[in-house]
């Protein structure tokens, strides 16, 4: 068996990460302070396959008063008919999905974390340098302006792609949108009932997500420049362009939360020629939020990486560890990226006609019940 592990992130993929080996003496090192990451509210939109990680780990029983489950998923694009509706009770399932807070998955995690003595946690840290000679390896790191140092065995990449750690030789792949996002909560005149919208507009997609005390979460995507202008605005205004593209299904939007716009970005690891640092999470894809996999594809990396270390014998080759690893998530991922790619492109759009042909599209999802379920089974379990 492998060990010790080493994680450079503390955020929920690298914590799950942990979790998940926590019969092996596990190290995180996290750039933040412990509270700090409690405090976020971004909406984070759990898979079923998540949630069964979740449950194997010991976290989903903390976390499952602080979930708002998604029982139907309604998808529209303004100024056409078309439109597509999924529900849980239809294919037997008791949610499409799960909104939770990052503060409140983080905190989850540290709560089960610090009844693990095997798992050691190190906030306000920040990775400086890999050094590697001969057979050895090591990573000097700072913590709380203390510089030091542990020797690896096996180092994983957590960290969101944030980290500039010296000595690393991983190649990354990245494309601009030129699209940004707003987020932030908002309320509305008709309570959320457990839907989740997508609502594709001439601005970029507008996802209205049901979250606690029946408030949404609102992740709206577009051309950066809109975006910009939209983030300006005051809250009075703002909600009325919100109301604008989005339609009446939930009456007018009453209330807003502070904003948060950031760019999006697709990026990949093109080339790792580290022979003992595995990538996983962000750190190793980030795609456009448009069908919400991306903490769902980062927590489905610390499931197989971890599957990797426990079916190895007490001898282990880790370069043959990784590149089993490295195959078994390669297909899974690309398929997405590729979807989320068609998908911004397809629904961004404006050329004359398309916006009628989409309408078909949706409508003609809508009709046809087996390539909604293989849909639903994909989002849900990555299948």
């Amino acid at each position: 068996m492998i060990k010790p592990l080493t994680i450079v992130g503390g955020g929920p993929v690298g914590l799950i990460f942990a979790l998940l080996n926590k019969n092996i003496d596990v190290l995180v090192l996290e750039s933040k302070s412990k509270k700090e990451s409690e405090k976020d509210t971004r909406a984070l939109a759990l898979s079923n396959s998540s949630r069964f990680v979740l449950e194997r780990i010991g976290v989903w029983d903390f976390l499952e008063p602080k979930i708002t489950d998604i029982k139907s998923i309604h998808t529209s694009q303004k100024g056409t008919f078309g439109r597509t509706l999924m529900k849980a009770k239809e294919y037997n399932q008791e949610a499409l999905g799960y909104i939770v807070a990052y503060g409140d998955l983080i905190k989850s995690l540290q709560d089960v974390i610090n009844s693990i003595k095997k798992i050691k946690v190190l906030y306000n840290t920040k990775a400086n340098q890999f050094l590697k000679k001969k057979d050895k390896a090591t990573l000097l790191f700072d913590n709380n302006g203390n510089e030091q140092s542990v020797d690896l065995n096996l180092l994983i990449l957590a960290d969101g792609g944030n980290a500039k750690i010296r000595g690393l030789d991983i190649r990354r792949k990245t494309k601009s949108f030129n699209h940004s996002a707003i987020v932030t909560q908002v309320t509305s005149e008709v309570n959320h009932s457990n839907i989740a919208y997508e609502r594709f507009t001439s601005m970029g997609p507008i996802a209205l997500l049901p979250n606690l005390n029946n408030r949404f979460s609102l992740v709206w995507t577009g051309p950066t420049d809109e975006i910009v202008k939209l983030n300006k605005k005051n809250d009075k205004d703002f909600l009325i362009d919100l109301h604008e593209y989005f339609g009446d299904r939930v009456g007018k939007f009453t209330s807003c939360g502070n904003r948060i716009t950031f760019p999006l970005n697709q990026s990949y690891i093109e080339q790792n020629l580290n022979k003992n640092i595995a990538v996983i999470g962000n750190s190793a894809q980030t795609m456009h939020p448009v069908a919400g996999q991306g903490l769902n594809t980062g927590i489905k990396d610390a499931l197989v990486l971890s599957d990797c270390i426990y079916a190895n014998d007490e001898v282990v080759q880790i370069e043959l560890l990784l590149k089993k690893y490295n195959q078994l998530r390669y297909s899974e991922t690309k398929a997405l990226l590729n979807l989320t790619e068609f998908l911004v492109n397809f629904f961004s759009n404006n050329f004359i006609g398309l916006n009628k042909f989409r309408g078909i599209a949706l409508t003609f999802l809508d009709l046809s019940p087996p390539i909604k379920k293989s849909f639903v089974r994909k989002m849900s379990f990555g299948k």
